[in-house]
């Protein structure tokens, strides 16, 4: 059957076409950070990245289908988008936010963007005007606030034409610092390895630029310690590759061993060897275990108090959180957990229902000292449960001083239908809030070593049930395929229950639970259903070796 090719397929093919030639074109090029300034902030990176933007505009392009948007715009749509994302960005692209020094020494973030782009791209996103100045071979003409230009196969553009003009220089074999050269960037990327998607953040060069900020203005007491947290940070380099069965995620993130935030140093780098998978159930949805310092919860004890007095319902400080956190450092050791149990997946989705994902979320740590865990936990558990229930009480003293100045007529009508069905909606909010607040409490017990937590007493009753005969996570397949051996932590999800259309549509808010709604919904909900059924599954694991941390995943996913 002959078919007339529509000018966005025709598009389509071209770009597709004009991509594959280009392509065969690019010999061992430099990596565009080596030309670079070396001041980067941040950076979002592509390398041949090609073969994600297929993959995802297929996913794309099978959901609009699936939910019978159209007969063949839509699916044709995503199939162009692909397209020019794939001759813009498949090759090579780097966005970064960079340092630039101002009169008067400050520092302020400006932006420069480069790609590789094929011919086509760069056609369509030249200016048209004429070149307002050249660097070398290269020119750049002003477009509003920004400046931008392209050549030797190369766009760019930038916020700042004195950052642009010190890239031009770079790229013209002028001397000069450069990314790839500079040591922070090298040590995280190198550590990385090379993705497909990336991001580098430079942590320590962000506290330098908001420590020259803020020195305008005489730097607050009550800021200093989160700018030295920062700067701790370091530097953070990771991404992730699409492969035929999923994708595989890798970082690095360089600790700075010259913070001043030193006990934020010791809980990164912190390391331990885990035991929590041996008396989990295999049927567990989610496991995020982690190393913990001992010292975390006095650490976060003292942010809590930071802030303590900008908190509006007084929880911090009727509970004693910080104080409480503090203490249980004496009784609490280096591993610990969170889990979704069998069902919380599906529970999650229930938006009627409140208080449904908390029966089936539960913690774990490790204890050093049960004795002193079990004069300490009560009064820690109480504190906690009576500062909940003042939150209800203020929130609904609170809502009820606002609503006796709207009681009379007059109010109501000037409200209008409008206004009143906003307030019906704040309120069913405010509702629900006080429905989680009534139900939740924090409730604990103890289980091979370990201190277990829920907000929930069903969730409790499930984590120390023993006795059962199940078999453990550490013995399930899927567990020890994953090969997981990780010092710093690790999270494993299992390929979850299917979900169908009508879970979905079962999940939403009562008012939404109409026939004729339903009918409407029912193929972006299968849409998205089969969306979430692709996934088959995850693993990660984060190793520290001195101070750099190592992570690396692998999902699951059918394209």
């Amino acid at each position: 059957m002959n078919r007339t090719l529509t000018p966005l397929a025709l598009t389509t093919l071209t770009l597709a076409l004009a991509g594959a030639a280009s392509a065969q074109n690019q010999t061992a090029q430099k990596p565009l950070s080596t030309s670079l300034p070396a001041g980067a902030l941040l950076t979002l990176e592509t390398k041949n990245a090609a073969p994600a933007l297929q993959r995802l505009g297929g996913v794309m392009g099978r959901v609009l289908e699936a939910a019978e948007l159209g007969e063949d715009g839509p699916g044709e749509m995503a199939g162009g988008l692909q397209a020019i994302a794939a001759d813009l960005l498949g090759r090579e692209g780097v966005a970064g936010v960079f340092a630039v020094q101002k009169p008067g020494g400050t520092f302020t973030p400006e932006l420069l963007a480069v790609a590789r782009a094929g011919e086509l791209s760069r056609e369509m996103l030249s200016s048209g005007k004429k070149p307002g100045a050249r660097v070398g071979n290269f020119t750049f003409s002003r477009d509003g606030d920004v400046f931008m230009g392209q050549g030797g196969g190369l766009l760019y553009v930038s916020t700042d034409k004195n950052l642009l003009m010190s890239y031009l220089g770079r790229l013209s074999g002028k001397a000069a610092p450069t990314l790839a050269a500079s040591a922070p960037y090298a040590a995280a990327t190198r550590a990385a390895g090379t993705n497909e998607f990336g991001l580098y953040a430079n942590f320590s060069a962000t506290a330098k630029v908001i420590r020259s900020q803020l020195s305008q203005v005489f730097l607050p007491r009550l800021l200093s310690p989160v700018v030295d947290a920062i700067d701790t940070l370091g530097q953070l380099a990771g991404g992730f590759t699409t492969t035929a069965s999923g994708l595989t995620t890798s970082s690095a993130q360089v600790v700075n061993p010259e913070g001043k935030d030193a006990p934020l140093r010791r809980i990164l780098t912190a390391t331990t060897d885990f035991g929590v998978q041996d008396i989990l159930p295999a049927n567990v949805e989610a496991v995020q275990a982690s190393a913990c310092a001992p010292e975390s919860g006095a650490y976060l004890g003292r942010w809590l108090t930071r802030i303590d007095l900008f908190e509006p319902f007084g929880f911090l400080t009727d509970s004693q959180l910080a104080s409480h956190l503090e203490r249980s450092g004496a009784y609490l050791g280096t591993e610990c957990a969170q889990v979704t149990l069998a069902g919380g997946t599906k529970a999650s989705l229930n938006q009627n229902d409140p208080l449904a994902s908390l029966r089936y979320g539960v913690g774990y740590q490790r204890v050093t000292d049960q004795a002193a865990a079990e004069a300490h936990l009560p009064e820690y558990a109480r504190s906690v449960n009576e500062a909940i229930q003042g939150v209800r009480a203020t929130l609904k003293g609170s809502v009820d001083r606002a609503m006796k100045g709207m009681v009379s007529p007059e109010d109501m009508a000037e409200l209008g239908a409008a206004g009143m069905a906003s307030m019906m909606a704040v309120d069913e909010s405010l509702e629900q809030v006080d429905r989680l607040l009534a139900g939740m409490k924090m409730v604990y017990g103890f289980r091979d070593g370990y201190l277990v937590t829920a907000w929930s007493d069903e969730a409790l009753r499930a984590a120390l049930a023993e006795g059962s005969g199940g078999a453990t996570l550490a013995q399930s397949a899927g567990f020890r395929a994953a090969n997981l051996s990780g010092n710093a932590g690790f999270n494993f999800t299992p390929d979850l229950p299917a979900l169908s259309g009508q879970d979905l549509l079962a999940s939403l808010p009562a008012e939404m639970q109409d026939e004729e709604l339903a009918e409407l919904m029912a193929p972006a909900m299968n849409a998205a259903a089969d969306l979430i059924n692709r996934f088959d599954g995850m693993s990660s694991q984060r190793s520290v070796t001195g101070n750099v941390i190592i992570g690396k995943a692998s999902v699951r996913y059918r394209w």
